[in-house]
């Protein structure tokens, strides 16, 4: 039993250090923008609309190797807040946002459906440069 938990604690430590979905702060974002990076970023809430959208991204990132990163907009302090609103315009959150060379590809381009298929994502993606 105990090499069995052992094993489990494992594969469950793997399995969180290779998501290609990984956690960025305000201060990241500003940073990644700043050196003109391309990347894809989620704006969540953790609400439970949110969660359908992530799981999505999650697994159309880890089975087409694309890094995408979320923030989440929830208990920021003001300034982050003010900082977030600053870097990237937004009205709602669970949107995936596009950003190429440090700025948004475009506010038409955003996802916005919370309930989109891992089909329609990875067409998007496609559309968007970060596939073949």
């Amino acid at each position: 039993m105990k090499k069995f938990i052992l094993l489990f604690m494992a594969l469950l430590l793997t399995a969180c250090s290779s998501s290609n979905l990984k956690s960025l702060k305000v201060s990241e974002l500003k940073s990644k923008l700043d050196s003109q990076e391309t990347f894809v970023l989620y704006l969540t809430d953790n609400s439970d609309e949110s969660k359908s959208l992530k799981n999505t991204l999650t697994k159309v990132s880890e089975e087409n190797k694309v890094t995408s990163y979320y923030l989440v907009t929830e208990n920021l302090s003001d300034k982050e807040q003010e900082t977030l609103k600053d870097l990237i315009t937004y009205e709602d959150s669970n949107i995936i946002v596009f950003i190429k060379k440090g700025l948004e590809s475009s506010t038409l381009s955003r996802v916005t459906n919370p309930y989109i298929s891992e089909k329609d994502l990875k067409e998007e993606l496609k559309l968007q440069g970060y596939l073949k």
